[in-house]
């Protein structure tokens, strides 16, 4: 039995964590309305997170030798936001 993965936009990020998880909130905002809207919620340990941040690294990298670099984002658009980093 073969399950498709849902997918999900994403332009938003919200981490937190205390001594044991992380919790990623993803969602999407939109300018219009200045609205941000949540609809995914990973919650994981330090030890994946770093896993996570390692991955990212690694396609970031990767998309950069393919494509060249990613421009900044200036500023944030709404109060609150933020982003991997």
């Amino acid at each position: 039995m073969s399950k498709t993965i849902e997918g999900r936009y994403a332009n938003h990020f919200d981490i937190g964590h205390n001594a044991f998880e992380f919790v990623i909130d993803c969602g999407q905002y939109f300018q219009e309305s200045n609205d941000v809207v949540c609809h995914t919620r990973i919650i994981t340990n330090p030890v994946y997170a770093a896993a996570l941040l390692q991955v990212l690294a690694d396609g970031l990298k990767s998309y950069k030798e393919k494509y060249g670099d990613i421009p900044e984002i200036e500023e944030t658009p709404v109060k609150g936001w933020s982003m991997l980093c």
